[in-house]
C-alpha cells in the first residue's frame, strides 16, 4: 500500500509495532521523527518528513494496522504540579545604584 507518498510494506508495520512496544514511555513525535530517520524519509531540502509520517501513523492506526501511544493534554492524563508557596522578604531595596 502506498501512504503519504511512501510504499508501505508489512515490515514496515512491524517495524513500527516494535517500536511502540520497545518504547512505551515515548510520544507520537518522537516515533514519527525515529521512523524518518530509520527510513530515510527526507523531503527535498533534506528535513525530515515528519509530518507526513505522523499523518501516516495516523492512518495506519485508523485502518487498525497499529495503535499508537495516547497523546497527553493537560488536564487529561498529566499531572499539574501545584508550586509551593516560599515565603520571601518583600520589603522594598531603596538605594541608588551607584551605591555599593
Amino acid at each position: 500500500m502506498t501512504r503519504e507518498g511512501r510504499k508501505i510494506i508489512k515490515d514496515d508495520i512491524e517495524l513500527v509495532r516494535r517500536l511502540i512496544e520497545a518504547n512505551p514511555s515515548r510520544n507520537r513525535t518522537w516515533l514519527s521523527k525515529e521512523l524518518c530517520l530509520l527510513w530515510n524519509w527526507r523531503a527535498a531540502n533534506g528535513q525530515i518528513k515528519d509530518m507526513a509520517c505522523r499523518t501516516l501513523l495516523s492512518k495506519l492506526e485508523l485502518q487498525g494496522y497499529i495503535t499508537l501511544p495516547r497523546r497527553q493534554t493537560p488536564g487529561r492524563g498529566c499531572r499539574r504540579l501545584s508550586i509551593p508557596y516560599v515565603p520571601h522578604n518583600t520589603t522594598p531595596i531603596v538605594c541608588s545604584l551607584k551605591d555599593p
